[in-house]
C-alpha cells in the first residue's frame, strides 16, 4: 500500500488546493468476505484502501481517505451494490480506468461530476439494506415479525440495537421495513436516511426471535424505550447475508456497460465456485456419516 499523504500532496500544479480539485461520485460494487470492512484502516485490506491504490495507479496523483471519501461504513463480510464513493481527482474520473487497478471483486459502474459541497455522508437522500435470511430450518410467524417492523418504523433511540460507535449519537430513523418470502429465504429491506453500527443486523437478530417466539412483540417496545430486557443483549446476525442494494442520491449517472458486466462475471464466477464447494462438502461429510455408521 503506497503511503498516504494529504490532499496538499496530491497536484503539485494547483499548490495542494483542494478547491480546484473536481468532485466525482462513483456507484461501488463488492463483495465484503476478503476485507476487513469497507473504512480504510491502515495495515488491513479494506474496500476504501483497494479504491486509494487504484485512483492513484490510474491517475499518477498521491490520494488518501481525504479524496476518496466512502457515503457510509460496511462491516466486514458485509456485500454492496449501491454504495456511493467520493472522489476529488485533478483528472477526467474514468471509472473503466480505475477498474483496471482493481481487484475482480470491487467494481465501480456508475459515476457523475458533483458539486464541490458534496459530502458523501451527508447529501444522499435514502439508504437501502437488503439482508437474505435462510428460512429452512426456521419456523417463522410473519404476522407477528410485521407487526414489530411497523414499532421498528420511526425516528427513535436504537442504543439498544446497535453498538456504540465513539461520540455519535444514538438515534435514526428507519423509513420502512419490508418482509418478502420466497423459496426459503426472507428477503428483509430496511430503508432509512442513516445507520448506526450494526443496527440493520441486531435488528434481524430481533425480528428472528420475535417470529420464532423465543421474544414477545412488548420486547421491542421495551427496548426502544431503553428497559434492557436481554441481559446479555442481541447478537448482530451474520454479516455475509447483507446487502447494501441502493444509497439514493438526487444526481443521475452514468453507468459504465463494462462495469456492470464485470460485475455480473465476478457474481458467476463466485457462484460457480460455491456450487462446486457445497457440493464437495456435502460428499464429504455424506461420506464421514457413512463410515460412523459402519463403525457403529
Amino acid at each position: 500500500m503506497p503511503v498516504l499523504l494529504g490532499i496538499s500532496s496530491i497536484c503539485g500544479n494547483h499548490n495542494g488546493d483542494r478547491s480546484q480539485l473536481t468532485s466525482y461520485i462513483g456507484r461501488l460494487f463488492y463483495l465484503g468476505d476478503e476485507y476487513h470492512g469497507s473504512q480504510w484502516q491502515p495495515g488491513l485490506r479494506t474496500v476504501q484502501g483497494e479504491l486509494i491504490n487504484a485512483l492513484a495507479a490510474w491517475s499518477g496523483e498521491t490520494h488518501s481517505p481525504s479524496t476518496v471519501q466512502l457515503a457510509g461504513r460496511t462491516d466486514r463480510g458485509v456485500h454492496s451494490i449501491g454504495q456511493i464513493v467520493l472522489v476529488k481527482t485533478d483528472k477526467r474520473f474514468d471509472v473503466d480506468g480505475v477498474n483496471k487497478h482493481l481487484p475482480d471483486d470491487i467494481r465501480l459502474w456508475a459515476h457523475a461530476k458533483v458539486p464541490e459541497d458534496f459530502k458523501p455522508r451527508y447529501s444522499i437522500l435514502m439508504r437501502h439494506y437488503r439482508y437474505y435470511l435462510d428460512t429452512t430450518e426456521l419456523n417463522l410467524d410473519l404476522s407477528l415479525m410485521k407487526q414489530a417492523t411497523q414499532l421498528l418504523t420511526g425516528s427513535h433511540n436504537f442504543s439498544l440495537l446497535s453498538k456504540p460507535d465513539g461520540n455519535r449519537g444514538s438515534s435514526a430513523t428507519i423509513l420502512n421495513i419490508g418482509l418478502k418470502a420466497s423459496n426459503g429465504t426472507l428477503s428483509i429491506d430496511v430503508f432509512g436516511i442513516s445507520f448506526l453500527w450494526k443496527l440493520v443486523r441486531k435488528i434481524v437478530s430481533l425480528l428472528t426471535w420475535i417470529g420464532s417466539g423465543e421474544l414477545q412483540l412488548n420486547a421491542v417496545r421495551k427496548l426502544l424505550e431503553q428497559t434492557n430486557v436481554l441481559p446479555g443483549g442481541i447478537n448482530p446476525s451474520p454479516p455475509e447475508s447483507l446487502v447494501l442494494l441502493d444509497v439514493v442520491v438526487p444526481i443521475r449517472m452514468n453507468v459504465s456497460k463494462y462495469g456492470r458486466r464485470r460485475m455480473q462475471k465476478e457474481l458467476a464466477r463466485r457462484l460457480g465456485y460455491l456450487h462446486r464447494s457445497t457440493m464437495i462438502l456435502s460428499a464429504l461429510t455424506e461420506r464421514f456419516d457413512s463410515d460412523r455408521r459402519q463403525r457403529s
